[in-house]
C-alpha cells in the first residue's frame, strides 16, 4: 500500500489498520489481505474515528468481531511472511473506494473511517454483510463523519 508516491496520502491510523489485519492474516494462516482482515484491524487498532461511526450506528467492536469470526476460518496453508502478503482483489476495490470516500469529503489523507465507507461501497463481501447486520450503510456511515 505504501510507496515513496502514495505513503502520504494514507493516515497514519490507516497504516495501523493494515498493519494489524496483515497479522489476523498470518493468524488465521490465510494467503492474502482480504476486505474481513482489514475491518479485522480496524476494530482491533481502536481508532477514534472508526469507533465513532460504530458507536453512531449502536455497534461495539466486539459485536463485529462476533459476526466476523462467524464467517472466517482458519485456513491451512503455511503462512507467508507479513511483509510478502498482498491484498486480494476485494480489499484493493474497498481501498480504492475508500481513496474515493476520502476525495468526496475532501480529506488530504485516507482515514480509517474511509475504509469504513469503502467496506460499504463495495458489494458482495462478507465484512459489507456484516457492518449492514449492525445498521452501518453507506448513508449512516456518511452521516456519522459530517
Amino acid at each position: 500500500m505504501a510507496t515513496a508516491e502514495t505513503q502520504d496520502k494514507y493516515a497514519p491510523g490507516t497504516y495501523t489498520v493494515i498493519g494489524l489485519a496483515k497479522k489476523s492474516v498470518v493468524e488465521y494462516k490465510h494467503q492474502y489481505i482480504t476486505p474481513e482482515h482489514i475491518l479485522l484491524g480496524m476494530i482491533a487498532s481502536n481508532d477514534p474515528g472508526a469507533l465513532q461511526v460504530l458507536s453512531k450506528a449502536n455497534a461495539t467492536p466486539e459485536q463485529i468481531r462476533s459476526l466476523l469470526l462467524h464467517h472466517l476460518r482458519p485456513g491451512d496453508k503455511q503462512v507467508i511472511a507479513e511483509e510478502q502478503l498482498t491484498f486480494s482483489e476485494r480489499a484493493k476495490r474497498v481501498i480504492e473506494a475508500a481513496k474515493q470516500e476520502a476525495q468526496r469529503a475532501s480529506s488530504p489523507q485516507v482515514l480509517p473511517q474511509h475504509l469504513i465507507l469503502g467496506m460499504t461501497v463495495v458489494t458482495n463481501t462478507v465484512c459489507g454483510a456484516v457492518l449492514r447486520a449492525v445498521g452501518i450503510t453507506t448513508e449512516s456511515a456518511r452521516s456519522s463523519l459530517s
